[in-house]
This record gives structure tokens, C-alpha cells and sequence, in this order.
């Protein structure tokens, strides 16, 4: 994985760094004057929180909440900086296992009082994302990069909805970025008609490769996006369309090991494609006779002859194809993409 996109599996997210200046500056006095009152302390006094002998806990909740809101009170409405604060707890916990909690809640009840349910509500949901990082450790470091990424979006936006998107904005707009790169690339072979079937495979692996780095570029074509991404080419289904049947698998094994598959993925897709041209064929000559029916019946003797006519074209799949019908969607007169469907 790219260092932009690096997540370790284990943290969910980094301190950007240090703010400048205190924030304490953007409080105002009284503020800062009812979190300190009556403790005879501050941020600077000269017991620290590696000393808690020196403090009770409720004068060690009070010293965090002045060190929130130094650090994040001037944008603490943000849900990317709420998600900061979860760093700030997991410290706490392995600092006082049976108290951390009670004190990192204490502090943020002090600190931002009216953001107190969604800061706690987050951390909970930032606890389940951990715990799903830490189930799927082995399992994501076995995926593509390009899968782990989208795996990676797919629970965050789950668990956290719209604002995933803000507390791993910075991640989004890179992925975001080299996907707008990739796809004007796939654009431009889309249209170039004058090569041949190889040239356009090795163009598009080498456009993956040099937008996601080498190593991506690998696994995305291991992963079947970019066999996927090479036959979903209007460049490249042309070509298939004008080959003959024998000659067009031929050339659809070539690419896919092209691609990097191996010789017993190309196989066994191959028998899955033998399997959708099957289908293709049945599902014309159904449309065919489906069409007479229609130009020479119509109301309940229509309906039964249709009915009649699925059941001997697909047996079990024959309500599908009906309730598919009734929605107004015909599945063999979608355009036809070999070695996809």
C-alpha cells in the first residue's frame, strides 16, 4: 500500500501534528477560568500526567480538558478533528486500563460539553472499525491494494455514513485524484480503434501501473479489475464482435493471461464465458419468439404464452425473467460484452 493510503491495520488515524499556538487564545477567559477554578493547577503546572500519585482523578480529568482544548478546541466541530481525540483515549487506556475511560468522558464532558453524546458516539464507532481492522488483519494484507482500498471505504462509509468521507478526506482525494487520472486514460483507449487487442491490454497495464505505482499496477490486474476494466472497451468489443466464435475465446484467453492470470484462471473462465454464450443464445431465440407472440396475441393469452414460453427456454430462472420483464428490463437486449457477461 501507498505511504498516502498507509492505515497500518491496527491505528485508524495519525496525529497530523502539533497545532501552532495555544488554542486557549480562541477560548475566552471564563471558559478557561471554570475548567482550572479551585484546583490550584493549569496546563503548566509541574505535576504531569506520568505522575498520577500527584493527582486524583478528578484533578487529572480537569488537566486533559485544558490540553483538548488547547489542541483541538478551535475546530473541535469538525468531525476530523473529533476522530483525533481517538488517539488521545487509546493513550489513556494503556496509561490507566481501568480508568482511562472514565477519565477521557470526565474530560470531554469538562472540555466540549455540547459535543460531549457525538464525540463518545464516534469513539464508539471508531472502537468497532478497530475491531473489524483487527478480525480482517490477515485477510486484508492477503487482498490486492486496490481491493483492500475499496473494502477499506465500503465499512468506513458503513459505520460512519457522510462523514467518512471528512475524517479520511485526506485519503479519499488522493484515491480520488489517481482515479480521474486512470479513467481519462481509459477514455482515451476507449476510442483508439486502430490497435489491435494486445497493444490495447499492455497500453491499459501500463497506464495502471504508472497511475498506481508498479506494485498496484500488478495487483489491480491480478484482482480482475483491470481484465474488467480492458473488456468493458468499446475498442476492445468491436474487435471481439467482428472475430468468429472459436478465434474470439482464443483471443480472450491471450489477453487475460496478457493480464497476468494464470493458466488455470484463464480455464476456468473461459468455461464460465462457454457458459454465458449459452445463455446468449437461448436468450435470443427466446427474444425471437417472444416478439411473434406479442405481434399475434395480446391480454391473457398473451400472458399464458409468454408464461408458457420462459418455462421452456429457462425452467427454474422462468419468474425471474417474468418479474424482470414486468419492470421493464429485458436482459438480451442489454449490449453484449464478451468476457464479462
Amino acid at each position: 500500500m501507498s505511504s498516502k493510503t498507509r492505515y497500518g491495520l491496527l491505528t485508524v488515524i495519525v496525529a497530523v501534528g502539533a497545532i501552532g499556538g495555544y488554542m486557549l487564545l480562541h477560548q475566552s477567559d471564563e471558559q478557561v477560568h471554570q475548567i482550572t477554578n479551585g484546583t490550584g493547577h493549569s496546563a503548566n503546572s509541574e505535576h504531569s500526567l506520568e505522575d498520577p500519585a500527584a493527582k486524583d482523578s478528578s484533578q487529572l480529568a480537569i488537566k486533559l480538558a485544558v490540553q483538548y482544548l488547547e489542541s483541538y478546541g478551535d475546530s473541535i466541530a469538525e468531525p476530523a478533528t473529533q476522530a483525533r481525540l481517538y488517539n488521545e483515549r487509546r493513550a489513556l487506556l494503556e496509561q490507566y486500563p481501568d480508568v482511562g475511560a472514565q477519565l477521557f468522558e470526565r474530560a470531554i464532558e469538562t472540555a466540549f460539553p455540547e459535543l460531549r453524546s457525538q464525540i463518545i458516539a464516534l469513539m464508539a464507532n471508531l472502537d468497532r472499525y478497530n475491531t473489524w481492522l483487527d478480525n480482517n488483519e490477515l485477510r486484508l494484507h492477503a487482498l490486492p491494494v486496490f481491493q483492500q482500498e475499496m473494502e477499506l471505504w465500503q465499512q468506513r462509509e458503513a459505520l460512519f455514513g457522510a462523514i467518512a468521507s471528512q475524517i479520511w478526506g485526506e485519503e479519499k482525494s488522493y484515491l480520488e485524484e489517481k482515479s480521474q487520472v486512470f479513467q481519462q486514460k481509459m477514455t482515451h483507449l476507449n476510442e483508439a480503434s486502430e490497435l489491435q487487442l494486445t497493444e490495447l491490454a499492455h497500453q491499459l497495464k501500463t497506464n495502471a501501473e504508472e497511475v498506481y505505482g508498479g506494485d498496484l499496477g500488478f495487483q489491480f490486474a491480478g484482482s480482475g479489475a483491470l481484465g474488467h476494466a480492458l473488456f468493458s472497451l468499446e475498442s476492445v468489443q468491436t474487435k471481439l464482435k467482428n472475430l468468429p466464435p472459436n478465434q474470439r475465446q482464443q483471443a480472450i484467453n491471450s489477453l487475460r493471461l496478457q493480464l497476468g492470470f494464470s493458466e488455470g484462471a484463464v480455464e476456468r473462465m473461459a468455461e464460465q464465458d462457454q457458459v454465458r454464450e449459452d445463455k446468449w443464445q437461448k436468450g435470443e431465440v427466446y427474444t425471437t419468439e417472444r416478439d411473434a407472440l406479442n405481434q399475434r396475441l395480446s391480454g391473457e393469452a398473451l400472458k399464458t404464452a409468454l408464461n408458457e414460453l420462459r418455462e421452456k427456454h429457462f425452467g427454474m430462472a422462468a419468474p425471474t425473467i417474468a418479474r424482470e420483464e414486468e419492470e421493464g428490463f429485458y436482459r438480451f437486449e442489454r449490449p453484449r460484452q464478451y468476457g464479462l457477461n
